[in-house]
């Protein structure tokens, strides 16, 4: 049986994302490296190159891909160019054509089955959640990241649009799973220009002492319900990046740069026959 598997970096590998390698907040084994490959005696001073943000974030992801027992070539995000719900399945021939993933997906949402088993679709987030739905009965899920415009714009409810009208699957045959983000002390200094949505961010952002405090929690569970998942089996991450020691923030960052980074939320499927490599 092939079995559809959560996972979550966290900042245990270090930052998913070469845009936010610093010397500051890299590993004591990504700064040996560095060490030994430019025969240097210390980093102080020393300008990352390109290569050098590829070379430590591949380790990164190979690190936490030998951990949990993916495929660490197979892996694939969407660019989200469209933002109107939009999706893209991953395909074995599409996966075969590109082994080293991590190709131009325009589309909003990534669709996986079990057709592709290791191939992982994730996203690198820091404060806006992953919003991923399975359809247990068809062995399909789909993933998407959901930025607080994307929110503002519906894509929770596009998610599962894409399930529902692109393979048929059945509202109360949903899983929902919300990864990790902001809570509800997420603030603005002003009322943020991408809520547009007056009914949904109506008691989701609210004002004091010109602090704009926003509930993402509180907009999803709104979407659900009005997309009629209510009833649909869910698991929402309780964990706020703004404040979990384990998690990157975008918001924290300003104010505590090891907040700096990107951890990366995904799924995969993977055959209960197969170990993957996966440590024991």
């Amino acid at each position: 049986m092939v079995k559809l598997h959560y996972v979550d970096s966290r900042n245990i590998y270090g930052t998913m994302n070469t845009g936010t390698i610093r010397l500051s907040n890299i590993t004591e084994a990504d700064k040996a490296m560095l060490l030994k490959q430019h025969s240097l005696k210390t980093l102080e001073g020393y300008e990352f190159t390109k290569e050098d943000k590829n070379r430590i974030f591949n380790t990164h992801w190979e690190n936490f891909a030998h951990d949990n027992g993916f495929n660490p070539s197979s892996k694939f995000m969407a660019d989200q160019v469209d933002k109107k719900g939009t999706y893209f399945e991953l395909k074995k021939d599409y996966v075969e054509a590109n082994p080293g993933g991590w190709t131009d997906v325009n589309e909003d949402i990534l669709v996986i089955t079990d057709k592709v088993p290791g191939v992982v679709a994730c996203h690198p987030v820091a404060d806006c959640p992953v919003v991923i739905m399975h359809d247990k009965k068809q062995n399909i899920a789909a993933l998407a990241h959901c930025s607080a415009d994307l929110v503002d714009k519906k894509m929770p409810m596009m998610v599962a649009d894409a399930l529902t009208q692109g393979y048929g699957t059945k509202e109360e045959d949903i899983s929902i799973l919300v990864g990790a983000h902001a809570g509800s002390n997420w603030t603005y200094d002003s009322y943020p220009k991408w809520a547009t949505d007056e009914n949904l961010w109506n008691d989701c952002i609210t004002e004091k002492d010109g602090l704009y405090k926003i509930n993402l929690r509180k907009a999803l569970l709104k979407q659900f319900v009005e997309r009629k998942l209510g009833e649909c089996k869910m698991q929402m991450s309780l964990t706020d990046t703004i404040t979990d020691s384990r998690y990157y923030s975008n918001s924290a960052q300003r104010n505590n740069p090891s907040k700096l980074g990107r951890h990366i939320e995904g799924i995969f499927f993977e055959d209960d026959k197969k170990t993957m490599g996966k440590r024991r």
